[in-house]
């Protein structure tokens, strides 16, 4: 009699045990459901909470929710991700990051390479947004970090490039403002989507190192200015300021031919007043000892602070006719 009931109790409890489970699935079925409303209805964070509550229902269950549950896994990695970016869109860049990484986490155990790829990037972007606040705010150090931050995660980042090479400008690091420039360079050439800010970060680069010249001139420091000219001119070559400041420097160092071939690339670019570097140009050729070229140069200064020197020049130096 008592096997009998033992029995019955058995039989009783595995019921028991398949209700309970095929109740699990049920309702993890169930939330799944609501969860996709919420995710149709582009609701990202309340569809995360309801994936979530589905799977762990998923586990629970066991291998009865085996199919549901790579389902579930499926569109909570979506719903990680697209709430990743609703966040990032916000601007709120800690909350972005969090469910990226869960996003790429999660992809990654699933196989899908194509989220897990895009989350890569997108933590990447979030990083270099972070640091861009802390730019604005001339946080160096802090924006630095989450520059570093972005490259750890993603080494084609340009913007967290574009961003280190505004931190070295302001910290008048010219060698790694050029490093991260010229790194921006290198992934424009297989990225169109960089062309355009590698346009930017060059003008920046060129205006930096053209003020550097020019500061170095009014220093007496014409070689160390001529340093600086070279390197400007690898991120614009047509300025007529780059080479009349070049023709200044020369002039400076006696360098006559090099000075004259840079003041007529002057001229030839200068679209507004020239007074200033026809003067450099006849320096230049007096120098030489080419009186006629140096009278005739002095000649067109006839606007600016130069005008009394030039003509001094003319009448009392070179004694032009």
């Amino acid at each position: 009699m008592k096997s009998v009931v033992k029995s019955a109790l058995l039989v009783g409890l595995m019921m028991f045990g398949m209700g309970l489970y095929a109740q699990s699935v049920t309702d993890a079925g169930e939330k799944f459901n609501e969860g996709t409303a919420q995710y149709k209805a582009k609701d990202f964070g309340q569809a995360v909470k309801l994936y979530e509550q589905a799977l762990e229902m998923c586990k629970m269950a066991g291998p009865d929710a085996a199919d549901l549950k790579s389902q579930v896994e499926s569109q909570l990695t979506n719903s990680y991700f697209w709430n990743g970016i609703s966040h990032y869109k916000k601007r709120e860049f800690d909350q972005a990051i969090a469910q990226l990484k869960k996003a790429k986490a999660m992809a990654a155990s699933i196989g899908n390479a194509k989220i897990k790829n895009y989350a890569h990037i997108y933590i990447g972007r979030v990083f270099a947004s972070k640091g861009n606040v802390f730019l604005k705010q001339k946080k160096l150090t802090e924006a630095s970090a989450q520059y570093d931050n972005a490259l750890k995660e993603d080494a084609n980042c340009y913007n967290a490039y574009y961003g280190k090479s505004l931190v070295a400008k302001e910290k008048k690091d010219i060698p790694t403002m050029m490093a991260m420039v010229d790194k921006l360079g290198k992934l424009a050439t297989s990225n169109s989507k960089v062309a355009n800010l590698y346009g930017n970060a060059k003008y920046m680069a060129f205006n930096t190192l053209l003020n550097a010249g020019a500061e170095e001139l009014q220093k007496s420091h014409p070689q160390k200015a001529l340093e600086y000219l070279a390197d400007a001119k690898k991120y614009h070559a047509a300025n007529a300021d780059m080479y009349y400041y070049t023709a200044l420097a020369n002039v400076s160092l006696k360098k006559w031919d090099t000075a004259i071939t840079a003041a007529k690339k002057a001229l030839s670019l200068q679209t507004t007043e020239k007074s200033d570097i026809y003067f450099t140009l006849g320096q230049a050729y007096k120098g030489k000892g080419d009186k006629a070229d140096a009278c005739n140069a002095f000649k067109k200064v006839v606007k600016g602070p130069n005008v009394a020197a030039a003509k001094y020049q003319r009448t009392q130096e070179l004694k032009c006719k």
